[in-house]
């Protein structure tokens, strides 16, 4: 009976193994956000494989309009921005 009106949180469960993609075809904007991925792994906030993606083909298909863009084991989770290390870290805390 207490479950009535109340919303599910959905969680998603680390992965260690996880695959970072900055989508972009490097512009200042996607260095950004690259170096603040490898920021976040060095300083032991995030594991995994991080990569860039400048083929235009491949940006589309993941969906992104803009960019740069970030996907995480093939979910786009963002794109046309470049979030600071703090906005960053907070996005990434909610896949």
């Amino acid at each position: 009976m207490f479950l009535f009106n109340k919303k599910k949180v959905e969680e998603y469960p680390y992965n260690e193994n996880a695959k970072y993609k900055v989508l972009g075809t490097g512009c200042a904007k996607c260095t950004k956000l690259y170096n603040n991925l490898v920021d976040l792994k060095n300083d032991g906030l995030i594991d995994g494989d991080i990569t860039k993606v400048d083929n235009p083909a491949l940006i589309v298909k993941y969906g992104a309009l803009t960019t740069p863009a970030l996907v995480v084991d093939e979910k786009l989770i963002f794109a046309g921005e470049s979030p600071d290390r703090n906005k960053l870290k907070s996005k990434l805390e909610i896949i």
